[in-house]
């Protein structure tokens, strides 16, 4: 199940308040907002030409997903998969289009988060629950944000990840 808050970032506690109440921990999340948000410059979004990550923040790259969006007809295309996500998923989906995946496409739980940012240019904070090969893995942090491109027909979304550990007090069977 994924639960997600859409956040206001002209709003300074919005970030705060929407991971307090999806119970996210991750500084990491926090640094890709905050990156994201520094590159807006008084903007709704900043374009994907004003990112770059492998240059100004490294140590975020393999936490990265970034996304294609097409939007008519609307579907998303996995671009780049951070080494430490791709690793932690169940297959590499780079090149693959969200449409003709089971677990992606427009009936899935996923696709509608993905076409609100999309659709409204607001972040989405999101801590789904874990599906991959990690038992010790119980969900998933994540922040959706959304980047202009030249092409009116299209944009991009860039994601930020972490992996929530299970307790060690807890049972991966009992869960």
């Amino acid at each position: 199940m994924t639960q997600s808050v859409q956040v206001d970032p002209d709003d300074a506690n919005a970030l705060a308040a929407g991971m307090a109440a999806l119970d996210m921990v991750s500084p990491l999340i926090v640094a890709g907002f905050n990156y994201w948000n520094a590159k807006r410059a008084g903007r709704q979004m900043p374009a994907r030409a004003d990112i770059d990550p492998v240059i100004e923040i490294p140590r975020l790259l393999p936490h990265i997903i970034l996304i294609d969006v097409r939007r008519e007809p609307l579907d998303f295309r996995f671009r780049l998969v951070g080494s430490y996500v791709r690793q932690n998923l169940s297959r590499d989906y780079v090149g693959l289009w969200f449409s003709g995946l089971v677990n992606y496409n427009p009936q899935s739980t996923i696709w509608p988060q993905h076409k609100k940012v999309a659709l409204h240019g607001l972040p989405m904070l999101q801590r789904p629950t874990y599906i991959g090969p990690h038992r010790d893995f119980i969900a998933v942090e994540n922040v959706l944000l959304p980047l202009t491109v030249p092409d009116k027909n299209a944009a991009m979304q860039i994601m930020f990840f972490d992996f929530v550990r299970r307790r060690l007090d807890e049972d991966p069977v009992a869960g």
